[in-house]
């Protein structure tokens, strides 16, 4: 089971997660109106304020929902990283406008994080499997999320982030090589923003994958400051060819209304005769698109 494809047709009908998707959309439409116990029956069992399948899915041999101090220590090296990089990057803001650039550079990347979050989802979603070198691990993980969505919600903090974590940690460490005492202080900031901003999405990722969430959460997600439910729940419809940004999600209506993605697609068909899974899952979506009938 090393595709979306096979894993698609195999839970197909699922109605744990039939009952799960119709769970969301309740909590979504009013979260204030507590209809838990009908999708506690559906869906399975209910820990505290969070409604999930009965079991978490492991696609991975040896993967597990435990906190290892590998995945702890992965993580706080980056937040030791980025705090040294702050350090040297704040000691050399010097003119009184500094702060201003400070702030734009914040916002931009913190967007550009968001769109390539969408880019490195599309991606992952839809080419390679467990074989592929490198990435084959994340492949599995993002694809096979689609079969079991809930599975991502029994998952700790590290344990959730940590395979993100581990190549942001090698990046950081080259920032920190390359720019340390240079005085390029905007550069160590944007690296800072963004490579934070991949670890802290795929948290949003599982925060807008939970029934309920604490109420500083919902409100920031309503607020557009994290990926909302509503804003996430039409990519787990398939065939999964939406809403891919997970960092915020304001991406992900530019990205989509423009057929970003359908035109990136057909460019990676031209150039290698490669089929996205979303094609493969919805066949007349390549007719379509080749034709250039994006809508």
């Amino acid at each position: 089971m090393t595709t979306l494809v096979y894993q698609e047709q195999e839970h197909a009908g699922d109605p744990s997660l039939d009952a799960y998707e119709a769970a969301l959309r309740r909590s979504i439409e009013d979260e204030e109106k507590k209809q838990l116990n009908l999708a506690t029956v559906l869906i399975g069992q209910k820990e505290g304020n969070k409604i999930r399948g009965k079991e978490p899915e492991l696609w991975i041999e040896g993967d597990s929902t435990e906190v290892t101090t590998f995945q702890k220590a992965t993580t706080v090296a980056v937040w030791t990283i980025s705090a040294l990089l702050f350090a040297d990057a704040t000691s050399h803001m010097v003119n009184n406008w500094d702060p201003l650039v400070g702030g734009f550079v914040v916002g931009f990347t913190i967007l550009f994080s968001d769109l390539f979050s969408g880019i490195f989802h599309w991606a992952v979603d839809n080419y390679g499997s467990l074989k592929t070198p490198i990435l084959g691990s994340i492949i599995h993980s993002f694809q096979g999320h689609h079969s079991a969505p809930w599975t991502i919600t029994y998952r700790p903090f590290f344990n959730n982030v940590y395979k993100i974590a581990l190549p942001c940690l090698v990046f950081l460490s080259m920032v920190l090589i390359s720019t340390w005492g240079t005085g390029n202080w905007e550069a160590q900031l944007a690296a800072i923003v963004f490579f934070n901003m991949q670890i802290l999405g795929q948290e949003f990722h599982k925060l807008s994958h939970m029934i309920k969430t604490p109420p500083l959460i919902s409100k920031l997600q309503k607020m557009g400051i994290l990926l909302s439910k509503k804003n996430h729940l039409a990519h787990h419809t398939s065939p999964h060819d939406s809403r891919y940004c997970i960092v915020t999600g304001h991406m992900n209506g530019i990205l989509d209304s423009s057929n970003f993605f359908r035109h990136l697609e057909k460019v990676v068909y031209r150039l290698t005769g490669d089929e996205p899974n979303c094609w493969k899952l919805k066949p007349e979506m390549k007719t379509n698109i080749l034709a250039g009938k994006f809508d």
